[in-house]
C-alpha cells in the first residue's frame, strides 16, 4: 500500500467549528441570513406585484371606453340540431 503521507490541513471552517463557542455563533449567523434572504425575496416579490398592479391601472385609464357592438341575429340550420339529424 501507498503511504498517503501526512493528513491535509483542516480548512478554515473546520477550525473555526473545532473552538467550543463558534457552532452557535455559526448558527445564528446563518439563521440570520436565512432570515435576510426571505425578507429580501418577499420585499422583492412585493415590489414586483405593486409595479404590475400599477401598469396595469395606468394602461387601463389610457384604453378609450369600450364601444357598443350589435352582433347579428343567429339562426341555426337545420343540420346544426343535433336531435333533429339523421344518423349516417
Amino acid at each position: 500500500m501507498h503511504d498517503a503521507g501526512p493528513e491535509p490541513r483542516p480548512t478554515l471552517l473546520r477550525q473555526l467549528l473545532a473552538r467550543p463557542d463558534a457552532r452557535p455563533r455559526v448558527r445564528r449567523a446563518v439563521t440570520s441570513l436565512l432570515g435576510v434572504s426571505i425578507v429580501s425575496i418577499a420585499a422583492v416579490g412585493a415590489l414586483l406585484i405593486w409595479h404590475v398592479r400599477r401598469r396595469g391601472r395606468l394602461i387601463r385609464e389610457r384604453l378609450s371606453l369600450p364601444r357598443d357592438v350589435g352582433l347579428p341575429e343567429f339562426v341555426p340550420d337545420q343540420a346544426d340540431d343535433p336531435q333533429e339529424a339523421t344518423p349516417t
